[in-house]
Parts: C-alpha cells; structure tokens; sequence
C-alpha cells in the first residue's frame, strides 16, 4: 500500500451526499460507530490538529487534512439541510450571512432551544464586525428573535466569532471571544434589564456567544456548552498495526498478527477477512480455511468470508465444499464480484458452461462493487459466446467436408481440416482467457482484498 494508493483513496471520497444524524463513521479498527453532530465534528477537528504527527509524510498530512475539513463541511452542510431555520421571503439565505458554519449555527441553536427539529426563528443584523471592533472582539452581531418560546418578550443578541483554525489561542479573534465570555460572567449576577450570557459554543474554527435580558432567560442560562462524553481515541490499534505490517509487504508477520488479534478480540470480522485473504495470498491454504471458518460462525451472512473460505477449499481440491462455500457467498453478497468470478472461471475449467452462464446472466440484476472484475465477467461472457460460434462453425465445417467425400473423394477432406482448426484454435484461445483472469485474480488478490475491507456499506451512509 504505497504512497500513490493512499493518496488516490481520498481522491475517490464523495462529499457530496447528505448524511443523518446520528452518522455513521468507519473507524481507524474497521468498526462503524455512530456520533452526534458535535461528537463527529470535534473527531474530524482532532484528527486535522494531530494528521502532522500521524503522516511522516508532507502530502499525506495534507491529504487527510483536507479530507477532515470536507467532511465537516458535508456534516455541517447536511445538519443545516435537515434542521435548519427558514428563512423569510427578501433576507438573506442563511449561507450568506454565516457561510459554512450555518449547520454549526444550527445545531447550537436547536440545543439552546431544546428544539428537535427546525428552530423557528428570525435574525436581524446588528453588526458585520471588524478585527478592530471593541467588546465582541470583532463578532458579527445579530439580533435573534425566538417565535415561539413561552414567558419570553425580547430577542436574544448572537455574537458570532469565526477563528483560524491554526492560529495561537493567546491572540486574535479566539482571544477576544474568551475575554467576552469573562465579561458576561462576571456580569451574571446583575439582574432585571442586564445583559446576561444564555449560552456559548466553540470549535477549532468559531465561537458563538447567545445573550439575553436576565429577566427573560434564567432558565435557558442553565444550558453551556456541554463537551459529550463520547471518547475519542486517536491512538494507534491493533488493527493499525497490521495495516502497517500489510504495507510493509511483510505477509507472513502479518499473517500471525490476525491470528492473534482473533484470539484477543474473536468478533474482529476485518481481522477474520484480511487474515484469510493473506493465507490464501501465501498459499497457506489451511490456515485460512480455519479463519474464514470460524469468521463465518461469527458472521455467517458474511460473504468476503465464505469467499475466501471457498476459494481455500477449491485450492485445497475439495471441490464441493468450495463450491458450496463460493455459492453462500454470491448469495450472502450477490454483488460480490470476486466470488461470482472465481465460481465462473471453477464451472469453466471444470468443462461445465450452464451453470457458468447462469451465474454470468443473474450479474445483470446487480451492481457489482468492483468495475475491473465485472468488465472481466463481461469480456469471459463475450469469449464464451466467440467459444460457441467458433465449435459449432468447426462443426458445420467438419460436416460438409465429411459429406463431400464421396462426391469430391480426397478434396473433401480439404474441408475437414480448417473445421478442425477453427474448433481447436476457439477453445484454446477461450482457455487462455480463463487462466488469464485466473491468474490475475491471485496476482492482485491483496490490493483487491485492501479496497474490499475498507469499502463503505452499501446500506448505510458511513463516512471515514
């Protein structure tokens, strides 16, 4: 897994879809978990401040970095979209007045509010703010109007910071929003009319100040900014480390490590997966046998698991059991193209065309998960129907020749012979396909197996 492979798996990220909440995120162990808003939102920021110490790399470091900063932009963008305010006929959409922190926004606002779905609101500008502007620190003011919160007669005032993500906490805006904060605590226990702090939120990239008359919003100001207490490890795994060991090249050692991270953690399905693959990849055909086994019991609707158990079985020459294990997998996984190719290339070396053609026809009712094999599946259905016209024009060939011998006496077997080449030359060529794309199957059996572990689930939305 070189520098290339890594730096084209972002490239091949979509951000362009919106998400639900909670979302599901795949995590650096293969295990989807789900986050809140502001849980996923803190992980992508802590992995952008620690990408320099986790990548050697300078372009990696870079890569993940604007990788993080596009999906908390497709979270906060997906956020607004579902539960954002609306806006009146004649003002300002939301995007232009707070940019891409409208879902931020949003998600403050609906906390603050204990609102489940879109806050009902109206904003009034105040102030656009300035790097110079003195007590909000250079904020955007606005003036918030709740339409319907119960024993509440005013509006609430939004003091709106948006921070550089890299720059010192001792200076700039980040300071100011501290200090403004410290102001209206120290100012807390004035009544009446008094300006009086509601609520406030921060990330790496803005703070948002919400103040109110004391009068009216003693009981919002219980509401802070409450940090979840949803942790978030950013430390290496075990399953980190046979990733690593995979990309060193180093099969063998990461063989062991599979087998061991099963022992220590025996529904580790990503261990099961990559350990058979490397087995099989080693010729250790025993070996993972017995893990894509066991896998399966764990996961028996698992097909990358009864794939490889299969294609161990079929190496191992116990043909119906490896038949029967490929045959779960393409019904677990009917998209799994690997499993159906590896069947089709076994019935056709095996002399057994119907069942072949069967498995390549029922492939039209689904959408393969990898381009590559099923333009292959593609072009061996193309090469079996050449397959078919080449014998039965040997055939025809062959025959007239045959029934010309009497009439044309040795002329005829003049006809006899091309029938018989243009048979023998069809089914060699078509043999050669086969092993071709046999051969290629084993050959790139682990950078195949690597895109298939780290693929996203097809029925839900998780993101990396």
């Amino acid at each position: 897994m070189d520098k290339n492979w890594k730096l084209s798996r972002y490239d091949r990220k979509d951000y362009t879809e919106l998400v639900d909440f909670p979302v599901e995120i795949v995590g650096r162990d293969g295990v989807v978990r789900r986050y809140t808003f502001e849980d996923s939102i803190r992980l992508y920021q802590k992995r952008i401040t620690s990408a320099a110490t986790r990548y050697r790399d300078a372009d990696l470091a870079r890569a993940e970095i604007n990788h993080c900063q596009s999906r908390i932009d497709q979270l906060r963008r997906s956020f607004f979209h579902r539960y954002g305010w609306g806006t009146p006929e004649g003002s300002p959409a939301a995007e232009e007045a707070f940019g891409d922190l409208a879902g931020e926004l949003a998600a403050f606002l609906c906390r603050v509010l204990s609102v489940e779905d879109r806050p009902d609101i109206v904003f009034f500008p105040v102030s656009t703010g300035s790097p110079g502007a003195a007590g909000s620190g250079g904020a955007a003011i606005w003036y918030v109007v709740p339409q319907r919160l119960p024993r509440v007669e005013s509006g609430m005032i939004l003091y709106f910071h948006r921070f550089d993500p890299l720059e010192a906490a001792e200076s700039g805006p980040r300071s100011a929003f501290v200090r403004h904060l410290r102001e209206l605590e120290r100012s807390a226990r004035v009544g009446g009319d008094a300006e009086r702090l509601v609520a406030f939120h921060h990330t790496a990239d803005c703070g948002f100040v919400l103040t109110g008359r004391a009068s009216d919003y003693t009981e919002l100001g219980q509401g802070r900014d409450e940090v979840s207490g949803q942790p978030v490890d950013l430390a290496s795994t075990p399953w980190d480390e046979v990733l690593e060991i995979v990309r060193k090249g180093d099969y063998e050692a990461a063989l062991r490590r599979c087998k061991d991270l099963v022992r220590e953690q025996p529904w580790h399905r990503n261990a099961y997966v990559a350990g058979s693959m490397i087995a099989s990849y080693l010729g250790e055909y025993g070996q993972g046998e017995d893990l894509a086994n066991i896998g399966s019991r764990y996961f028996p609707k698992d097909g990358a698991l009864h794939y490889y158990l299969g294609t161990c079985l079929l190496r191992q020459g116990r043909t119906t059991e490896g038949e029967a294990a490929l045959h779960r997998a393409v019904e677990a996984a009917p998209d799994l193209a690997a499993a159906r190719a590896m069947l089709v290339v076994h019935y056709l070396q095996d002399g057994r065309t119907s069942p072949a053609w069967e498995l390549l026809e029922a492939r039209r009712r689904v959408v393969p998960d990898e381009r590559r094999v099923e333009a292959e599946l593609a072009l061996l259905e193309q090469w079996l129907r050449w397959r078919r016209w080449t014998t039965v024009a040997g055939a025809l060939l062959g025959l007239v020749g045959l029934s010309s011998v009497s009439v044309l006496g040795g002329a005829g077997f003049l006809l006899v012979a091309p029938g018989i080449a243009v048979g023998v030359l069809g089914w060699m060529a078509f043999r050669h396909e086969v092993n071709v794309i046999q051969n290629r199957q084993r050959f790139e059996e682990i950078s195949q197996g690597l895109r298939r572990l780290h693929r996203r689930s097809r029925t839900a939305v998780p993101v990396s």
